[in-house]
């Protein structure tokens, strides 16, 4: 998987048609690999109150597109963190002028080393997938907030194409008995969700429509392998959604 975003970033800053893919689809283009649309995003924005003065930290933050839109939104301090160096290296240089409220640091969600009662806010925008222990993980993502501090948490849990419906475990797609939902009980951490399953199949669907429109264009750029992960992700997801096996919900986790 590593190999893969090395390769991903490292070609995006020569591509067209996946700007444009995820302009059409999640109405801007901050380089989106999930499925948060800037509706989810101002939901972020909404649900937190995360403001000026205020410190966040965006794990999984990819070439740190969305902690910058974040930050210019609200004012706050980001600092972005991501286990691929060309993409904080690409994040570092596009942001030199707001380094005053935007950092950008190398991190393996599996070896955190953040320093301790340090922000207000975590983000994570489907990265928490990546985690290999997520009690782990989230016990140190505690240890990093201030006092009343919170955590912003997009999450999908279904059953991907290659399972056999009978076997996949249905009721597993609900907020409190998802993989996450699940840790953050054992943690005693309470949490607040927002329902985003049918956003999540309606962004399928519209990422069906524009992948086949854009797909003369990735394969002209030599990016038939994010084409291809883009169309599998769509049509996974719209077939556990229509059997009523996926869910996508935002936590809003207050430690």
């Amino acid at each position: 998987m590593k190999d893969f975003y090395q390769q991903f970033y490292t070609i995006l800053a020569q591509t067209t048609a996946h700007a444009e893919f995820c302009a059409r689809v999640f109405g801007r283009d901050l380089c989106q690999h999930g499925f948060a649309d800037m509706a989810q995003l101002e939901k972020i924005l909404e649900v937190t109150r995360i403001g000026p003065g205020q410190r966040a930290l965006d794990l999984g933050c990819g070439n740190g597109l969305i902690a910058e839109y974040l930050s210019d939104c609200s004012g706050a301090h980001f600092t972005g963190l991501d286990y691929i160096p060309t993409a904080i290296e690409q994040a570092r240089q596009r942001t030199a002028a707001k380094a005053d409220r935007l950092a950008f640091q190398v991190g393996d969600i599996n070896a955190l080393d953040l320093p301790d009662h340090t922000f207000d806010l975590i983000v994570s925008i489907d990265t928490l997938y990546f985690s290999d222990d997520y009690a782990l993980t989230l016990r140190q993502l505690r240890q990093a907030l201030k006092p009343g501090g919170q955590m912003a948490i997009y999450f999908a849990h279904g059953r991907m194409p290659w399972e056999a419906k009978e076997d996949f475990p249905t009721e597993t797609v609900q907020p409190d008995q998802n993989p996450l939902g699940e840790a953050l009980k054992a943690a005693g951490m309470p949490f607040q969700t927002w329902d985003f399953t049918q956003d999540d199949y309606r962004l399928a669907q519209l990422r069906k429509e524009i992948l086949a429109e854009l797909r003369p264009r990735f394969e002209a750029e030599g990016l038939t392998f994010i084409y291809e992960n883009r169309s599998g992700d769509a049509n996974g997801v719209s077939g556990a959604v229509e059997s009523g096996q996926h869910g996508r919900y935002l936590y809003l986790v207050r430690p």
